[in-house]
């Protein structure tokens, strides 16, 4: 009779624990929502030539049609995005994270011009866009400060608002009946250029989530500056791309539940994550510029279980109608725009990446003052390195051979030039490939290339006056003392043996790829997945862990019965 009940307890048990699995399958399964997300639009009139300036129709600029900014293309690279998704039918809305209009702090009809693009697409289609305001879009007292930004955009997401923040342009607003968005306003309120996650703001965010919360609903997070350093010590390298107090303030919103943040501003897909002290895990997707090179934008799946995303690409514009408006471009730019819009802004922007790097290269784009000591050290350093851009790396008299003589090993790989190598570089940190990790043959060429320019250059020089100067390059980064040397250190043990000049290599790809090479965080930056909202850190379901506990109850109640009874039954 025991042996039956405990076999009928044990079989309850079992179906319980299935069912809780089976609903939380089914729920994730139901609630399946996608949704699309793009940055810095940088939407600009175009020009009525192309090759001319805007600053020769009246407009204070120094863009033009033939650079990475793709100014012309913009409005039309809008309409595409917005028509891929509205074809999308599990694209439920749409979030874009600021410098919606190149000058939009100066020009009103700018702003008019994009949200009138949004709001043909709402009325077509349903569905809703939100917008948050970047550095480019408004600023006191200009023409579109945060009053009249709000009045131009009001339909998206200001008209939804459950709550905004006096003087500034945040807000929140629900997006579906499981989650809520809060909109931050990163800048500050003059120029627009310098985030101010104030404790104002920081308070009023925390209440909307809190609010949130209280009514059972999931958080995402929109703004314009970066949550996280997306490069190791961006906060000091790049100084106006973070938020002020970036690790508090992602480990509150991490610990308040808050896992998807979107922001931009750099132009570059990476995504990084961070784990608060509780365990608890927040994702910063930094998106890549839609209205400049690479023009791509992210498109994303969420369920209970699980978030997956895409990186997107804009493949072609309606070339013929930018034509209309712009003339002087020639036949074969349009069929490129028309048909392999990536391959037109990857060669445009090449171009431009290659021609500054070839020109502009020097101590001071290192982070190195000409009042420096170190500058005049480093001079002859960068001048080799313009002198060498285009020599080829192989073949006979080629960088390959010339290393050589110096005993330093450039592997083959598919890079012509140094110029070449370099800009490929640039160009790949910006779409999120993570190629330049510290054992791949791209990383070993380039610090070999630059490794040889530094040889060549101060031959004469010893080995501890290089490290020395490797060092003091490092702190002029940002990176001193004894995080310097770990630097270094961390270097030679991943890396293998590494000269001295490897080393000033390293400090000198620090400084111009403000170290992307170095993310390794496990975190896909363009396709991949992330737990879901429902999920603990250690990837359990809620469901699941319920289950668990519970089926541990039911044994443990089980052992007790056993024991209690064997005095009877055992014998």
């Amino acid at each position: 009779m025991l042996k039956k009940s405990l076999s009928i307890i044990l079989s309850l048990t079992l179906v319980l624990c299935s069912c809780l699995v089976l609903t939380a399958s089914a729920k994730n399964d139901s609630d399946e929502f996608g949704f699309a997300v793009a940055s810095d639009t940088h939407y600009v009139h175009p020009v009525k030539q192309a090759g001319t300036t805007l600053a020769d129709e009246g407009w204070v600029t120094t863009f033009n049609s033939e650079s990475e900014s793709l100014t012309n293309q913009s409005g039309f690279i809008i309409d595409e995005f917005l028509k891929e998704c509205a074809e999308n039918p599990k694209c439920q809305f749409v979030l874009i994270t600021g410098d919606l209009a190149t000058h939009g702090r100066d020009y009103v009809s700018e702003h008019e011009a994009v949200a009138a693009k949004f709001r043909k697409f709402e009325k077509e289609t349903g569905k809703q866009v939100y917008v948050i305001n970047g550095n480019h879009d408004n600023a006191k007292d200009m023409p579109v400060d945060h009053k009249k930004f709000t009045e131009i955009y009001h339909e998206f997401g200001y008209d939804e608002a459950l709550s905004t923040d006096e003087g500034t342009c945040s807000y929140s607003a629900n997006l579906n009946d499981e989650y809520t968005l809060v909109a931050l306003d990163t800048c500050d309120e003059r120029y627009r250029v310098v985030p101010n996650n104030d404790i104002t703001r920081m308070d009023w965010a925390v209440k909307q989530i809190k609010a949130a919360k209280k009514q059972g609903k999931k958080v995402i997070m929109i703004m314009h500056h970066n949550l996280l350093e997306h490069n190791p010590f961006q906060k000091l390298n790049e100084k106006n791309y973070v938020v002020n107090t970036p690790y508090s303030f992602a480990g509150l919103l991490a610990d308040l539940g808050v896992k998807l943040v979107f922001s931009g501003h750099t132009h570059c897909n990476n995504v990084k994550s961070y784990t608060s002290f509780l365990g608890n895990t927040i994702y910063d997707f930094s998106m890549s510029s839609l209205g400049n090179f690479p023009a791509e934008y992210k498109y994303f799946n969420v369920t209970d279980s699980k978030i997956s995303y895409e990186t997107k690409k804009i493949n072609h514009i309606d070339a013929d109608k930018l034509a209309e408006v712009c003339k002087g471009f020639s036949n074969e730019a349009l069929e490129m725009m028309k048909n392999n819009l990536q391959a037109y802004t990857w060669s445009m922007s090449y171009r431009e990446y290659s021609e500054d790097l070839r020109e502009n290269i020097s101590p001071e784009t290192l982070g190195v003052e000409e009042s420096s000591a170190l500058y005049a050290k480093l001079k002859p350093v960068t001048d080799t390195i313009k002198e060498m851009s285009d020599t080829p790396i192989y073949g006979k008299g080629g960088i390959q051979e010339q290393a050589a003589a110096y005993g330093l090993e450039i592997p083959d790989s598919e890079y012509k030039t140094l110029n070449d190598a370099m800009t490929l570089a640039m160009l790949r940190c910006k779409i999120g490939d993570k190629r330049y990790n510290l054992n791949s043959n791209d990383f070993t060429v380039l610090i070999r290339l630059l490794a040889f320019t530094v040889r060549k250059s101060i031959a004469a020089t010893a080995d501890s006056d290089i490290l020395s100067d490797a060092n003091e390059m490092l702190g002029k980064l940002g990176y001193k003392g004894s995080v310097a040397d770990n630097m270094l250190r961390d270097f030679s043990e991943k890396y293998g043996f590494a000269t001295p000049e490897e080393k000033e290599a390293l400090a000198i790809a620090y400084g111009l790829w403000g170290g992307y090479f170095s993310d390794v965080d496990g975190v896909e930056n363009r396709d991949g997945a992330i737990p879901g909202y429902a999920v603990k850190e250690a990837n359990e379901n809620q469901f699941i862990v319920m289950a668990k506990k519970l089926f541990k109850l039911v044994i443990d109640l089980l052992n007790k019965i056993i024991i209690s009874f064997y005095p009877v039954f055992g014998k």
